[in-house]
């Protein structure tokens, strides 16, 4: 059973009967003037970050983050939020402390508010948890892709790939390892997105998995043209250098925090008159499932993106 099987288990087993639940970036619970959001994210160190490379300021903007990027996914505006923290015995005193006035400094970047949550020693590793509450006028869920919708992207994905592949290496070139290390969450193109855009998703786990969610979810299929994706002359001179397949870090490599969304080709018209930045990287078909082709070929993948069950 792979995550996608596991979360459609999951949704049979849990129904929400106070609105939507498991299966999307956030749930969605309507309220006296537009809809809550609410999601929750757990970053465990060895799994999601390795302390030798961050540092306890990074982890706590990493954290904080990812669970911006769910509210934003799905056309929201992040409110407040509860936090969870395991921590060991080394992360006591000046490193707890370093992480909570970084969470602080990342709350008045992103207008946030730490409302509450619970503290506990941890046994060997850092353990975060977060939940996230936000609101939205037009929360977007991931299956309303229709067949002849075009697929887009907000901006470049494979950078924090990269980073991820150069530190493993022992190589941090600032540019890669801070798109790793440090999330940007798309908030404010994301509402405006969730005006025109049909479906929509971040890009925690892969372009090509995450594509594949909202297919699933919509029982569409989706091709992806690669010559549409934008890919840097230096992101690919640095994949030359360091012997990476910058194909396949672009289309499967996680943790970029881009906004992937299907919309009708009448409102990308409308949505680039805007001025906003975005990119039209494929199409929504009949069928089922997701490819990607370059130059006419289909592009062969050994893992379509990251699966805490693989």
């Amino acid at each position: 059973m792979d995550e996608n099987r596991f979360v459609e288990f999951l949704r049979s087993e849990f129904p929400f009967k106070k609105g939507s639940g498991i299966g999307d970036d956030s749930s969605i619970v309507k309220i006296d003037k537009g809809f809550q959001l609410i999601t929750k994210d757990v970053l465990i160190e060895g799994v999601h970050f390795d302390t030798s490379w961050f540092s306890p300021e990074e982890i706590a903007a990493r954290a904080l983050g990812v669970n911006l990027s769910d509210i934003a996914a799905m056309g929201g505006r992040p409110e407040y939020f509860f936090l969870g923290l395991g921590f060991p015995g080394h992360y006591k005193g000046e490193k707890l402390e370093r992480f909570f006035m970084s969470l602080k400094k990342e709350c008045q970047i992103w207008d946030v508010e730490l409302a509450g949550g619970d503290l506990s020693a941890s046994p060997d590793n850092l353990f975060i948890s977060i939940t996230m509450v936000g609101t939205a006028e037009n929360p977007v869920r991931r299956d309303g892709a229709l067949s002849g919708d075009l697929i887009g992207i907000s901006r470049a994905t494979g950078g924090s790939a990269v980073g991820l592949e150069l530190l493993k290496k022992g190589v941090d070139i600032p540019f890669y390892s801070g798109k790793h290390k440090y999330p940007d969450p798309e908030i404010d193109k994301g509402i405006i997105f969730s005006k025109y855009v049909n479906s929509m998703i971040d890009i925690s786990d892969g372009l090509m998995i995450d594509l594949g969610r909202i297919m699933s979810a919509s029982g569409s299929a989706g091709c992806i043209d690669y010559g549409n994706i934008p890919v840097s002359d230096d992101m690919k001179e640095v994949c030359r250098k360091y012997d990476l397949d910058v194909t396949g870090l672009v289309l499967t490599g996680g943790e970029d925090f881009s906004l992937l969304f299907t919309i009708t080709p009448e409102n990308q018209k409308i949505l680039a008159q805007t001025g906003i930045v975005f990119y039209i990287i494929g199409e929504v078909k009949d069928g089922f499932g997701v490819r990607a082709e370059h130059n006419g070929e289909l592009v062969q993948l050994m893992v379509p993106g990251f699966d805490h069950f693989r």
